[in-house]
């Protein structure tokens, strides 16, 4: 008895199969936060990023900075609606490389006007404000673009669950926690910029003397105090440096992939 075989049948090419690449084909950008005190070169550092770059200016007039950066260009945002319009714009746009919200802290201020007109915020305006927050972050960070968010400093006091049952501060972005729990979760890298001064010995016509040395630093290593984060390679050797000296993004992404 002869057994009769079922012919192969041909698959179709489907949509989803078309869109399935390889890791290494996979575009991969730069999702960070940079937070600190003002002068502490958070914008300077955006000037390191690849051009062109756009930077979001929400009420904060921070640019002076990086005025004779080739390939810079600033959009001021005054109200919410302002940003939403903006996603929707960067969203069909290819014209840039890097996107920076500066800053964060001013961007929850204009979610709190959205939800709040009127300035009196109830329990559940502060869930709507932490929802817009959410939402809206996260639709920037998957722009495919290098985005960098920006925020203030704020250091807030959390239970340190230790056998002294001692209280803790710990210094992160400012803004309200919810938003920055979502915020820390949302990026690969989290860095704290700082300016340090340190006294070095420089010899000068035969004689040493002393010389105070101002450095801008960004913390990146992990940290007792300060929140912080990189997420790398796995398979690299050595750790990540607590602190790197006048930052660029250059740096960033040798930290994260042993790429020069």
């Amino acid at each position: 008895m002869k057994i009769k075989t079922r012919a192969k049948k041909t698959t179709p090419s489907h949509p989803i199969a078309d869109r399935i690449k390889s890791v290494k084909e996979v575009e991969h950008y730069l999702k960070m936060l940079v937070y600190g005190r003002s002068g502490t070169g958070k914008t300077t550092f955006l000037a390191s990023c690849p051009g062109p770059i756009l930077i979001v200016d929400i009420r904060e007039e921070g640019t002076t900075s990086i005025r004779e950066t080739k390939d810079a260009y600033v959009i001021p945002i005054s109200s919410w609606d302002e940003f939403e319009e903006l996603y929707w714009y960067l969203k069909d746009t290819d014209k840039y490389k890097t996107v920076c919200i500066d800053t964060v802290t001013a961007l929850q201020e204009l979610a709190a006007k959205k939800v709040a007109p009127t300035g009196t915020i109830s329990q559940r305006g502060w869930g709507e404000i932490s929802g817009l927050m959410k939402t809206w972050l996260m639709l920037f960070r998957d722009l495919p673009f290098n985005i960098v968010f920006t925020a203030q400093d704020r250091e807030t006091r959390v239970e340190d669950y230790d056998e002294d049952n001692m209280i803790t501060p710990e210094v992160g972005p400012y803004v309200s926690p919810s938003v920055a729990k979502i915020l820390n979760a949302a990026v690969g890298v989290i860095g704290n910029t700082y300016i340090s001064e340190t006294v070095k010995q420089v010899k000068k016509g035969g004689k040493i003397t002393s010389k105070e040395v101002v450095e801008y630093r960004m913390r990146l290593g992990p940290h007792s105090k300060y929140i912080t984060k990189l997420r790398r390679d796995p398979t690299l050797e050595g750790e990540v440096p607590k602190s790197i000296v006048n930052p660029t993004y250059k740096d960033i992404i040798e930290l994260m992939t042993g790429e020069e």
